[in-house]
């Protein structure tokens, strides 16, 4: 069964070129706007002296609006407000769940990489072959309706730090990788070849995948990344760098699964369902008594932050999910 996904994130695994900032795209022009032009004056009849009609008056254009941007936010103002007002708490509420499932599901084939992992470079990096140690989780914390999965490498001596996460308005999948000195390149791209599950030598669902991330602005060494996922324990990742106005391949990291803590699909794991990510569950957490599962340490600190909330969202997917399948 092949599933087609498209996606804006941030990567980091053995990245050791990156370093400095990618510029910002140019804004966009302001509009300029031309006054009016006054019409002709009407010609006099023979007997009515001509008089030429006075200028108009052009009244002052009213000042647009800027629209309020955030990441992946949308640029417009929320359904059912009017420009320059507040939209009330239900409507913020409302717009954020939508925006947190769109982002979800855009991020549902590429959760594979959850886990910890160990990436060995395919060549040499001044006298040895360099080692990393990502270990990818879910953040639902820093932003409400941007979730987005994120790398931390302790031992990386290139990337440290990665955001990967999809803006729904532009439909497009974003990176910020930061590197050990604290600097950070965006890079933004879609799959080259689309989510595919099938069925590994060990009889369970695997995916494959290729997202290509392009880095952002004018930097003359701007860089390429192709996440290269081979099956839910390894992938690869491809590392490019722009000269002379093209890409050439820079390094291969080999990247294996360090454990088997991963979401393998949005399928029905039925009590091992994570109660945030909808991936398969690895560890339980309780409320009221109640046990649940979450996939990884991402969605416990979230689900420990507000338990209440992501109980009640749970169990309504859960009944929409009930209803909506077939009588048998």
């Amino acid at each position: 069964m092949m599933r087609t996904f498209q996606l804006h994130v941030v990567l980091a695994s053995g990245l050791w070129l990156v370093a400095g900032c990618g510029s910002n795209p140019a804004p966009t022009p302001a509009t300029t706007v031309t006054a009016p032009v006054a019409p002709a004056p009407v010609a006099a009849t023979p007997t009515t002296p001509a008089v030429a009609p006075a200028a108009p008056v052009a009244a002052p254009l009213p000042e647009a609006p800027l629209p309020v941007i955030s990441l992946g936010g949308p640029s417009t103002p929320t359904a059912g407000t009017e420009a320059g007002t507040q939209p009330t708490p239900a409507a913020t509420a409302a717009s954020t769940l939508e925006q947190r499932r769109l982002v979800v599901a855009a991020l549902d084939g590429v959760q594979v990489i959850l886990g910890s992992w160990k990436g060995t470079t395919d060549k040499q990096v001044g006298d040895f072959k360099a080692l990393d140690s990502p270990k990818w989780v879910w953040d639902f914390r820093t932003e409400r309706g941007q979730p987005a999965l994120v790398m931390k490498s302790e031992k990386s001596l290139f990337l440290t730090e990665a955001r990967l996460t999809f803006l729904p308005d532009r439909q497009i999948y974003q990176m910020i990788a930061h590197d050990k000195d604290g600097q950070a390149r965006t890079l933004e791209g879609q799959f080259t070849s689309p989510v595919e599950e099938f069925e590994g030598d060990d009889r369970r669902v695997h995916r494959k995948f290729k997202l290509q991330l392009t880095e952002v602005g004018d930097a003359k060494d701007a860089l390429k990344l192709t996440m290269n996922q081979q099956d839910n324990n390894r992938y690869l990742l491809e590392v490019e760098r722009k000269k002379g106005g093209r890409f050439t391949r820079v390094v291969t990291v080999g990247t294996q699964r360090e454990d088997t803590s991963f979401a393998l699909s949005d399928t029905d794991y039925k009590d091992k369902t994570c109660v945030i990510s909808g991936g398969l569950g690895t560890s339980q957490v309780s409320y009221n008594g109640k046990s649940y599962w979450v996939c990884c340490s991402g969605c416990k600190a979230a689900f420990d932050e507000e338990p209440a909330r992501w109980v009640a969202e749970f169990e309504a997917k859960q009944k929409e999910k009930a209803m909506a399948k077939p009588a048998l």
